[in-house]
């Protein structure tokens, strides 16, 4: 290998242990304070969807959405609008239903959807 090629790996993988660094470290602030979001007084609930299928639920006022599983990609629609995809967190200040869509064929997920009281 020469010096120049060298070098160019060095500056390509610099980077890697940094950015990973600073997602494990602000992964967590940014789920903590997602999670705060609906407010000291709050009720909460835990879907289970299975793979391929979809759950309506009734949302008044803010609303956390957090996924967790293997898969923890899920798409919503509130008050039958465009689909969305979220990725884990997803926060909501809106009234009527809200559509929950695992489009996954595979992988079940589990949704916690936490309601201000």
């Amino acid at each position: 290998m020469t010096d120049q090629t060298q070098l160019g790996i060095v500056i390509l993988a610099l980077p890697l242990p940094i950015l990973t660094y600073l997602w494990f470290r602000y992964y967590n602030i940014i789920i903590t304070e997602g999670t705060k979001y609906v407010g000291e007084n709050y009720r909460e609930e835990e879907i289970f969807l299975l793979p391929s299928s979809t759950k309506t639920v009734k949302i008044d006022g803010k609303v956390s959405i957090l996924v967790y599983g293997v898969n923890p990609w899920i798409t919503i629609r509130v008050n039958g609008g465009p689909k969305q995809k979220i990725f884990k967190i997803r926060l909501l200040n809106e009234s009527g239903n809200l559509e929950l869509i695992n489009e996954s064929k595979v992988f079940q997920v589990r949704v916690k959807l936490r309601y201000s009281a």
